[in-house]
């Protein structure tokens, strides 16, 4: 069975991501594409460095051809933003984009961006979901290579426009997990004056035995060479939609503290703007737009609905603690890239460390906000116990705290006076996520003791 998840479909290559299974979800799109715009209709199919992704490419662009839509082909191994920037840039009505993201190397994926350039929403997905089962036996294919374009000098001088940094010999550190930021992230440094020391740029399908996941436990090798060379350390995810952030003593910075930073760095450097975030995401930014007389929003967990956001309304910023994010200028969908470049002009030009820009928050916040997440392997038996107990729990205080709302529209989001508890189980695997941010380490212990005993996770 083969379903759109929160950021597309992914599967086991030769096991569900098959070719047999490309053809079907390549044709169901191109059904919902030539519904909407009708035939001839534009539609960009790319790729990022992961196994048989080239195959998987060309069989989608023949489909689609085969269908009466006119398929472009992007050329070489391609960021997953560079892809959505290509939709927006040659007015394509969307595009087919093999990767999966963050996943292990034995995974392939493919997600649907329309032509708006940001993530598929659910009505979008849903419909094509429903096409799935309606395809023929036997596919059209058609003979021939599709037509090319390579986004990346367009991407790039966009990107650099946006960003304005001079780097002036400063020495900067890479580290690209072997994934396809790797074409795009140390050569900007460079051209913009950087000298880059870059780690695992070079592009590999295995990632060298790692997870293409910029997180503190894959980023070893990069806090080692930040803090030898007293210098701040960006990564990339597998496809370059989410970053990771070392400082120059080697301490991997979360989203979370990363957002609030950037946020607090664009409003006072002169702009305006809201800020929106996912339930799972800190509550700093919300306090820093209140503090700035600016508004903000909370949607589920995925950048899809951040994204529409971003098209209709004044959002400054928008971000995900999981590493997603994007900026108001640019296009609707995560962008680990910009974000990287961002972090280190506002490191440049404000002459600070990110513990001092960090600190600075905390001050004009009057409070000191941590944050973790823990994720739980359960039974299937034991996640429907406890969503049946989360759908039940409905107390004027949790762990001793006044209870000041109560959210059940992505899980189970409690607000205390000094700190917040969402309990999420996936919607794929049998797991159940834990996300609490605290006014300070005391609170957040006990908000995290508490919950695990409450909901038996301990």
């Amino acid at each position: 069975m083969i379903k759109f998840g929160t950021d597309g479909w992914r599967g086991i290559i030769a096991d569900d991501f098959t070719m047999e299974n490309v053809k079907k979800v390549s044709w169901a799109i191109g059904e919902h594409v030539l519904e909407r715009f009708g035939p001839g209709a534009v539609v960009l199919v790319a790729r990022d460095g992961r196994f048989l992704g080239e195959r998987f490419v060309k069989v989608s662009s023949q489909v689609l051809s085969g269908m009466g839509l006119e398929p472009i082909v992007l050329e070489g191994p391609t960021a997953t933003p560079v892809c959505a920037f290509a939709v927006k840039h040659l007015n394509a009505k969307g595009a087919v984009m093999f990767t999966a993201s963050h996943n292990p190397p034995e995974y392939q994926g493919l997600k649907f961006i329309p032509f708006y350039a940001g993530p598929a929403t659910p009505d979008i997905t849903s419909v094509i979901e429903s096409y799935i089962p309606d395809a023929p036996a036997k596919i059209k294919v058609a003979e021939g290579d599709a037509r090319t374009f390579d986004p990346t000098e367009d991407y790039i001088a966009h990107v650099k426009s946006l960003v304005q940094i001079s780097g002036n010999g400063q020495v900067v550190v890479t580290d690209t997990l072997h994934g396809v930021g790797g074409r795009y992230l140390p050569r900007i440094l460079r051209e913009c004056g950087f000298e880059v020391v870059s780690i695992n740029e070079e592009l590999r399908p295995d990632f060298a035995g790692l997870s293409p996941e910029p997180k503190r436990e894959t980023l070893g090798n990069l806090a080692s060479e930040a803090r030898k060379l007293k210098t701040l350390g960006l990564s990339t995810d597998g496809d370059a939609d989410r970053f990771g952030i070392v400082d120059e003593n080697g301490e991997f910075y979360s989203a979370n503290y990363i957002l609030a930073i950037l946020y607090n760095y664009l409003l006072e450097s002169g702009r305006k703007g809201g800020v929106a975030r996912t339930v799972a995401t800190t509550h700093m930014l919300d306090e820093i737009a209140r503090i700035a007389g600016q508004p903000s929003w909370e949607t589920p967990v995925g950048f899809k609905y951040l994204g529409q956001l971003l098209l209709r309304e004044n959002v400054l910023l928008a971000g995900e603690e999981s590493g997603g994010a994007s900026i108001a200028g640019h296009i609707p969908e995560k962008d680990g890239i910009m974000i990287c470049l961002l972090v280190l002009k506002a490191v440049c030009d404000s002459g600070h460390p990110l513990r001092v820009l960090l600190d600075d928050i905390y001050k004009k916040l009057g409070a000191r906000y941590v944050s973790i997440r823990m994720d739980f392997k359960i039974t299937h038996e034991r996640k429907e116990q406890l969503i049946s107990v989360m759908d039940k729990w409905n107390d004027d205080t949790f762990c001793g705290e006044n209870v000041l709302s109560l959210r059940r529209d992505d899980g189970l989001k409690i607000v205390c006076d000094k700190g917040w508890v969402l309990l999420r189980p996936s919607g794929t695997e049998d797991v159940v996520r834990l996300y609490i941010e605290a006014n300070g380490d005391d609170m957040l212990e006990k908000l995290k003791k508490c919950s695990l005993q409450i909901f038996g996770l301990d």
